[in-house]
């Protein structure tokens, strides 16, 4: 009766114990915070969603913070990112154009993030107006005569940007560039088309 007693207890306590080490299961490892960040900027995988830009501002050196102000044809613009495997990125003329023979695509390329979903980087390759707003094309400008009269960078602000926030409602992105001794801080606030 004794062994009896014991055989039953020392099964009780291999079930149980076996219970206990399979339901341990490791727990899937939390995302990315890349990948967390590349369904608020493009949605779902297979899907792309679309932002507006709201506000641009600048602040040089320890100069007050500065809002610039554009044209309703520069700021109806739309940006939008798609989450599949090229990660494609495409920026179109909105109702308005600046210039009326501009094409509608204003520049197209590719996004990432860094592993920790705190830089996007936008590698613009196929700009096709100067109106583009990651583009780091660099556009000649020039008078009626052909002389050149200006160049300048196609795009407003240079990548990577650091994401200062990024939710379903809310991105907002700072850049920042050194001309001289002075830094510029440029911090521009989307939200979605």
């Amino acid at each position: 009766m004794k062994n009896l007693r014991l055989t039953h207890l020392l099964s009780i306590c291999f079930i149980l114990g076996l219970l206990i080490i399979s339901s341990c299961k490791k727990d899937d490892p939390a995302p990315l915070g890349a990948q967390v960040n590349a369904k608020f900027l493009a949605g779902e995988a297979g899907k792309s969603k679309s932002w507006k830009m709201r506000e641009f501002t600048y602040k040089v050196g320890s100069a007050a913070v500065q809002t610039a102000s554009f044209n309703g044809c520069f700021t109806d613009n739309v940006y939008s990112f798609t989450n599949n495997a090229a990660q494609d990125y495409a920026a179109s003329e909105g109702t308005s154009k600046c210039d009326t023979a501009d094409p509608d695509a204003i520049e197209s390329g590719t996004w990432a993030f860094t592993l920790d979903g705190l830089t996007l980087n936008i590698e613009v390759d196929n700009s096709q107006t100067p109106n583009g707003l990651f583009a780091s094309a660099i556009y000649y400008y020039g008078d009626a005569n052909g002389n050149l009269t200006d160049a300048g960078n196609g795009g407003i602000v240079p990548y990577p940007a650091f994401v200062k926030k990024l939710d379903d409602n809310n991105m907002i992105l700072e850049f920042n560039i050194t001309q001289g001794t002075s830094t510029i801080v440029f911090t521009l606030t989307f939200t979605p088309a």
